[in-house]
């Protein structure tokens, strides 16, 4: 008897020791995450501005403000001309990454994850930047390497200057970012795929492309899933880069993101409400964004299983 009571003594302190280790964390997030994220959704509705003591509630106004933006659908176009591009870029890069990590061994191994982090490292700003020199018509690499090799002057792309063309120069920029997290992650799903497999397609006579769309491919799709739901989001959220490459925008908002419209609507303009509403419809894309992804990728994951 004494020895069941002093094991059920010891499971209850240990969950009273777990649940207060994590209430600081809880308690941040409650903090700065969702209480704000509520105050926000409060504010969209009323006619916030910091000039005001007292905001009065003035209903859905702000959202029809937005909505009748000639820019939204602009705005809402090249977010999800982003998302496309970002996601799907990424997603590739860094499985290739993945795959010649993986290949290279633990010799050099270390060195290879090294090189291909270390822009995880840099500033956003720095970045946007460092690409808005790269893409730079007169004086930038691309296009200093493309009369090199004979194109002329006068058909030279303007990466940042034509409309069709700024929103994927935004992507390659975050894509460089961004693969080498995202290439870690995947190399270490590839690392967790036992080798008995693909021993059993060598057996088979299956060649290297075979072993990766048929062995590889399906064990990397809980990687597949949470990276296409990670660069969903970040894509969303993307500004300090667009910002800083297009110069807050870009001709004609051809560049600008929901983010960075709502920043510059709230710094730029001082439209304070409409700015929180459109961060507050930012939030509901993401959620629902989300969602629609892991309820496809979920189930493609329990068919593969």
């Amino acid at each position: 008897m004494k020895k069941t009571r002093s094991v059920c003594y010891y499971k209850d302190l240990w969950k009273w020791t777990g649940a207060m280790m994590a209430l600081p964390g809880i308690l941040l997030i409650v903090v700065f995450i969702i209480v704000p994220f509520f105050m926000n959704v409060g504010y969209a509705f009323t006619d916030y501005n910091t000039a005001s003591d007292v905001p009065h509630f003035i209903g859905w106004t702000n959202f029809i403000t937005v909505f009748h933006d000639r820019d939204f659908w602009l705005v809402c176009t090249n977010t999800l001309k982003l998302i496309l591009t970002y996601v799907l870029g990424g997603n590739i890069l860094a499985i290739l990454l993945g795959v010649m990590i993986t290949n290279v061994g633990r010799k050099y191994g270390n060195t290879v994850k090294t090189i291909i982090y270390f822009p995880q490292l840099l500033s956003m700003v720095v970045v946007g930047f460092l690409w808005r020199i790269i893409f730079s018509y007169n004086n930038g690499p691309v296009n200093h390497f493309l009369s090199w090799i004979g194109v002329p002057k006068d058909l030279l792309p303007q990466w940042l200057g034509v409309p069709a063309l700024i929103i994927p120069s935004i992507s390659v920029a975050l894509i460089w970012l961004i693969s080498g997290y995202y290439s870690i992650i995947y190399h270490a799903g590839m690392m967790s795929i036992p080798m008995s497999y693909y021993e059993v397609s060598a057996i088979e006579g299956a060649n290297k492309w075979q072993e990766f769309v048929h062995v590889t491919l399906p064990f990397l799709a809980p990687s597949i899933t949470i990276n296409t739901v990670l660069l969903t989001v970040e894509s969303l959220s993307a500004f300090a880069v667009p910002a800083s490459m297009t110069g807050g925008g870009g001709p004609g908002r051809y560049g600008t993101t929901l983010a960075l419209w709502s920043y510059t609507t709230y710094f730029n303009n001082h439209q304070y409400g409409k700015a929180i509403a459109i961060s507050v419809l930012l939030g509901v894309f993401a959620v629902i964004l989300a969602f629609l992804e892991l309820k496809i990728l979920l189930k493609k994951e329990v068919g593969n299983a």
